[in-house]
């Protein structure tokens, strides 16, 4: 038996409905803590649930007999969304390698598929690491020598500590106070 054809007005239901799920979701969003709160991931990762079943309910929609602009629609800004959580996430210190693989591969312009073919990795696993699954050490190695080959986790250069910097340099720096030079607190404080 094949799959029920879906009426006209299915279709702006489902609209409606994936965009109360995203006014609650993005509330969610707002009322995360700091990346740096040990509650941060999760949280996230409660939104980020949701959003992949929400995310999954959209695709099969967009996929049926019927098209619908609105429903792709939809369907977008679920994933821009969820992109952007996942981004946020994987910057965030303690991201699972899921996370981080996830918004390396996205970035990269690679399906979980092309990406798994090519670090020697089971196509399924990429989904079940974005959905939070811990992989064993050997798909561990392969999952970060893969983020490394592709550039590394975008949005994190940032916690990156160079390795060539020149001792002259930080030695050469002023002592400072909150921005404040040194001597100008001391001056001051007494």
């Amino acid at each position: 038996m094949g799959q029920p054809v879906p009426q006209e007005g299915d279709s702006s239901i489902i609209v409606s409905l994936s965009e109360a799920a995203m006014h609650m979701y993005t509330a969610a969003i707002d009322a995360l803590p700091f990346a740096e709160d040990r509650k941060f991931h999760k949280r996230a990762d409660v939104v980020l649930s949701g959003m992949r079943k929400l995310r999954t309910a959209l695709t099969d929609a967009a996929s049926t007999s019927r098209p619908s602009p609105a429903v792709i629609v939809a369907l977008s800004n679920v994933r821009r969304r969820y992109d952007a959580l996942m981004e946020h996430a994987a910057a965030a210190p303690g991201s699972s390698l899921g996370q981080q693989l996830y918004v390396t591969r996205v970035h990269a312009k690679l399906s979980a598929h092309e990406v798994a073919n090519g670090a020697g990795l089971d196509a399924d696993l990429l989904d079940e690491l974005e959905a939070g699954a811990t992989p064993t050490d050997e798909d561990a190695a392969k999952i970060k020598e893969a983020i490394a080959a592709l550039g590394g986790v975008p949005g994190t250069e940032h916690l990156q500590q160079p390795d060539t910097e020149p001792k002259e340099a930080v030695e050469a720096v002023e002592p400072q106070v909150n921005g404040w030079d040194e001597e100008l607190v001391a001056e001051h404080a007494g």
